[in-house]
């Protein structure tokens, strides 16, 4: 999977979505396909938006829900090329604790047997930090081709695997609040251009979250 995208705060939805239409306006590539769009809810369950093609243009077409979602103090997304495996909800993994996206494969399974999205999930369930969360699963499987992104409604951990780390086309951004009020993370590759491309996309949604 080519970007995933997740932030904390007011209005993280509206957040993400604006870092994910500058990624679609900036980069060429493996975008423009699937999406899976996922915020927590105002009563703390997951809600959220599926295509197969067309990205953000046909998550869009869904006006009435998404204007909702772009409330949400937790959101995020993972997205790519086209008609990726069904269903597209193994791609990011969300409860009532937060969310985990990712890049590459965070689907795939890990030595204990859960795949690393919903691993590093109940991380975050038992209480673990983000940033915890997604080190311990990926440090647990360094050869997973995969990369994390965890979110809660107070923090964000990002993280890639060893194997990915060794990848010549990544990009990744981690911004917080001085105050910690939000905060925004993303993961790439396989688009371009690659210098430049995840510090203009977070800044498109850090943005958003320092208005709110």
């Amino acid at each position: 999977m080519t970007i995933g995208i997740g932030a904390f705060g007011r209005k993280a939805g509206a957040a993400v979505l604006a870092a994910w239409a500058e990624a679609e306006r900036r980069a060429t590539g493996s975008l423009h396909g699937f999406a899976v769009f996922t915020v927590l809810g105002t009563d703390g369950a997951p809600v959220s938006l599926e295509c197969q093609r067309g990205g953000l243009a046909t998550i869009r077409e869904q006006a009435e829900a998404l204007a909702r979602m772009a409330e949400a103090e937790v959101a995020g997304v993972i997205t790519s090329g086209p008609d990726r495996s069904e269903p597209l909800s193994q791609f990011l993994a969300a409860g009532r604790a937060g969310l985990v996206t990712g890049h590459r494969l965070p689907n795939l399974a890990t030595a204990d047997g859960p795949p690393a999205n919903r691993a590093a999930l109940a991380l975050l369930e038992k209480g673990l930090a983000p940033r915890h969360a997604v080190e311990a699963v990926l440090d647990g499987n360094p050869g997973l081709d995969a990369g994390l992104i965890a979110v809660t409604r107070s923090g964000i951990g990002l993280a890639d695997s060893a194997h990915v780390q060794g990848r010549d086309d990544l990009g990744r951004a981690l911004i917080f609040a001085e105050d910690r009020r939000y905060g925004l993370g993303l993961l790439h590759n396989s688009i371009t251009p690659i210098d430049g491309l995840a510090a203009a996309v977070a800044a498109a949604g850090e943005a958003v979250l320092r208005r709110a």
